[in-house]
């Protein structure tokens, strides 16, 4: 009679990898899918504080994955390649929403301007990156919003805009549009010379 394995038996650890590389980035991954259907925050956000547990159990699984069934197998491949891009997806989503990455599809010019007017805005109710994304988005749909952030870490977004085209109101107006439960306050406003 063979001992019984504390790990998952068969090939049952890829999917319990790829399982737990989906709850470690659930409130990102799943809250941008409802996203695209304009479905609002679904609460995902309290999985946050439990991101550490998933993402060292997802190790642990892929390195069983590795070492039972070998490198060489597609299966391992696929569930490390599938595990890996959903773990760091909260990291990938931060960057964008902070302006450090861009995704253009269209290769789109921001309008050329020597001005921008700068709206600092403090935001309440930023719970995961999700959210910061859906603000973002709706940011970057305005006409002459030349390029805005949006930081989950301090629930903060930084718009720029061409001068003379909005007011601290509308900014505002533009957060509770996407979801009534943010709290959002221009906390500074100011234009700024670009070059």
């Amino acid at each position: 009679m063979q001992p019984k394995s504390a790990f998952p038996s068969d090939k049952s650890s890829y999917i319990w990898a790829i399982t737990t590389g989906l709850l470690g980035s659930s409130c990102c991954i799943i809250q941008l899918i409802l996203n695209i259907f304009s479905i609002s925050c679904a609460g995902f956000s309290i999985l946050t504080p439990y991101r550490p547990i998933f993402l060292s159990f997802t190790t642990v699984l892929i390195l069983y994955t590795m070492t039972k069934y070998g490198l060489n197998s597609k299966q391992t491949l696929v569930t490390l390649l599938i595990s890996l891009s959903l773990s760091t997806s909260p990291e990938l989503i931060s960057l964008y929403n902070q302006g450090k990455i861009t995704i253009s599809p269209f290769n789109l010019e921001k309008p050329l301007t020597e001005e921008v007017e700068i709206f600092v805005v403090q935001i309440n109710g930023i719970s995961c990156e999700g959210c910061a994304n859906r603000i973002k988005t709706q940011f970057d749909s305005k006409p002459f919003v030349v390029d805005s952030k949006v930081y989950f870490n301090n629930q903060s977004a930084i718009v720029s805009v061409i001068p003379g085209n909005y007011k601290p109101v509308d900014i505002e107006t533009w957060v509770k549009m996407v979801d009534f439960k943010y709290e959002p306050k221009v906390i500074q406003h100011y234009i700024e010379n670009k070059y």
